[in-house]
C-alpha cells in the first residue's frame, strides 16, 4: 500500500505469513505532494521491483523504484520529459515484466490542453522513455479532473481514461499491442453517454484477467458500470469512486455512496465496510483487502471469501 501525507510518502507492506500491513515507512518526502481526489501516490510491483509514482503541485511526476533484492529504494527520477505539464495531477502506472513498466498521465505540453501521455521504464523505473501522446481528443481536451488507470501484460497496454468530446464525458479505452508504442483509436465505453458541462471527478478503473482480458469499471451520472470492450454496459450500483481488482478469488469491486464504503465480490451481494470515501481494492489468494479514505485516516478491511 502506498498514500501521501502532507509532503511525505508512505509505503507499507504485508508478509507471506500475514495479510496485516506492517508498519508504514516513509518512501520520500515531495514537496508539494498532491494525494487529494485519487491524485496521490500510485503503486506497481513486479517480482523484482516496486515503482510509486508520485506528483507535486508544481505538475512533475516523479518514479521512486525499490529493488525488492536489495531493499533499498532510488532516488526521485522525473518521468515528464518537459517539465511542469501534469498540472491536474492524474496519473497512474503498471508493473508488466521483472523490470519493465509504463506510467500514464493528464499532460498540458505544446498546447496547454490535457491529453494522455505515457513513458516505460526498462530498468525498474531507474530511467524512462522519451514520451508519447496516447489520446488528443477533437474537442480540444480530455476530462480535466478525472483519474486515469493503466493495465498492462506482455506487449499489451489498456490505458482508461474519461473524455471530453462533443460535450460528453464518456469513459474512453485506449489499446496498444506493442508494448505502447503505438495505440489504436481510442475506444468509447458503453452504449449510453453522459453530456455534462462539468466534472464528474471520477475515472473508474481497468484491471486484467488472469487471460488478459480487460474488464473497465466507471461511473455515469449516479451509476456504476463494468465493461467489456465492444460489449454492452452492465449497471452494478449506485455510487462513486468505483475500482476493481481481479485474483484467484474472483473479480472485486469496492466504491463508496452515501458515504459509506461497500466491497462486492463476484455475484455476491455487497457489503458495507464503514464510513469513508474513495476505497482501493487488491485481492490476495482468497482474500479481499480493501483500504479507504475516512477522517483524514486511512482505514483497512480484510474480507475472506
Amino acid at each position: 500500500m502506498v498514500y501521501g501525507q502532507d509532503s511525505t510518502i508512505y509505503y507499507a507492506v504485508s508478509t507471506a505469513q500475514s495479510t496485516l500491513l506492517g508498519r508504514p515507512v516513509a518512501v520520500a518526502v515531495l514537496p508539494g505532494l498532491v494525494a487529494g481526489a485519487k491524485r496521490g501516490p500510485q503503486l506497481a510491483v513486479t517480482d523484482q521491483f516496486v515503482v510509486i509514482t508520485a506528483v507535486n503541485r508544481a505538475g512533475d511526476v516523479f518514479a521512486y523504484s525499490l529493488d525488492r533484492r536489495t531493499g533499498k529504494w532510488s532516488p526521485a527520477v522525473r518521468v515528464n520529459d518537459v517539465p511542469e505539464i501534469a498540472k491536474e495531477g492524474f496519473q497512474a502506472v503498471a508493473g508488466v515484466a521483472a523490470n519493465t513498466f509504463h506510467a500514464t498521465w493528464l499532460d498540458l505540453r505544446s498546447d496547454k490542453r490535457n491529453k494522455i501521455m505515457m513513458a516505460t521504464s526498462h530498468d525498474g523505473g531507474r530511467t524512462w522513455s522519451a514520451n508519447r501522446v496516447v489520446y488528443r481528443s477533437p474537442s480540444g481536451t480530455v476530462c480535466e479532473c478525472c483519474n486515469v488507470s493503466i493495465a498492462a501484460k506482455g506487449k499489451e497496454v489498456y490505458i482508461q481514461f474519461r473524455n471530453w468530446l462533443n460535450g460528453s464525458r464518456d469513459l474512453y479505452l485506449a489499446y496498444s499491442a506493442d508494448g505502447g508504442a503505438t495505440f489504436t483509436p481510442a475506444q468509447k465505453l458503453g452504449s449510453g453517454t453522459w453530456k455534462l458541462n462539468a466534472c464528474p471527478m471520477d475515472g473508474g478503473a481497468v484491471v486484467l484477467s488472469s487471460t488478459g482480458q480487460p474488464l473497465t469499471v466507471w461511473r455515469r451520472e449516479n451509476t456504476l458500470y463494468t465493461c467489456r470492450p465492444n460489449e454492452p454496459e452492465q449497471a452494478v450500483a449506485i455510487g462513486r469512486n468505483v475500482t476493481a481488482a481481479v485474483g484467484p478469488a474472483g473479480t472485486a469491486l469496492a466504491w463508496d455512496e452515501s458515504g459509506l464504503v461497500r466491497v462486492k465480490l463476484n455475484e455476491a451481494q455487497p457489503v458495507v465496510l464503514g464510513k469513508g470515501q474513495k476505497p482501493s481494492i487488491a485481492i490476495s489468494n482468497k482474500s479481499m483487502v480493501c483500504v479507504w479514505e475516512v477522517d483524514g485516516n486511512v482505514r483497512m478491511a480484510i474480507i475472506r471469501q
